[in-house]
């Protein structure tokens, strides 16, 4: 399947995902395009976005304009396209930046909706995991996770590590542990688990 990097107003980087259409969530559409990218498409309302500025957009990109009251978030209704066009993954820049609303929104569009989500940052990313043993490359100095649902994990190779630990979704035992060589395993015999990769001081 093919990559897609979904770009909102809010993104301060870009990241390079190799064979991925990018995507631009309302204004994102501007920083693709000053960053560089090319520009597939565009979803979002386009209020906050200068009339002027909206029709030079429209003759270089197909954009899905949506009415300014809806029931749904600009990211949301990006990610149901990309989902309907068959992209995975599906990486959503700038989403944890802004209004806390809105970024909590983002988060539970990754915990139930959209498993192949990747919510990126340039210090932090933020992603699901599902039953079964997953690798972990060290690339960041803290890494947390929390339960969505009632779960069992064994964490090896952390600096903390677990053995089929019942893990809540109220329990914060797992918050900022660490990969001790280069990399680690986590394995989900039950249930599905937030997995919170981290840069930040």
């Amino acid at each position: 399947m093919k990559p897609a990097v979904l770009v909102t107003p809010l993104s301060q980087e870009i990241p390079h995902v190799d064979h991925a259409d990018y995507i631009g969530v309302d204004a994102g559409c501007l920083q693709i395009l000053e960053q560089g990218f090319p520009l597939a498409f565009g979803v979002g309302d386009f209020d906050s976005m200068d009339p002027k500025m909206l029709e030079k957009l429209k003759q270089r990109a197909s954009l899905t304009i949506h009415p300014v009251q809806k029931d749904e978030t600009d990211s949301e209704l990006a990610l149901r396209l990309c989902q309907e066009k068959g992209y995975s993954p599906l990486i959503l820049t700038g989403g944890l930046h802004g209004r806390i609303d809105h970024t909590i929104a983002n988060i539970r569009l990754l915990m139930y909706r959209y498993e192949n989500l990747i919510l990126w940052e340039l210090s932090q990313k933020m992603y699901c995991l599902c039953q079964g043993k997953h690798t972990i490359q060290n690339q960041y100095k803290h890494i947390s996770f929390f339960a969505i649902e009632d779960s069992i994990i064994t964490l090896e190779g952390f600096l903390y590590p677990l053995h089929q630990y019942d893990l809540k979704p109220d329990d914060i035992l797992t918050v900022s542990n660490s990969i001790l060589n280069k990399q680690a395993q986590i394995t989900i015999d039950q249930g599905k688990v937030l997995c919170i990769e981290s840069n930040v001081r």
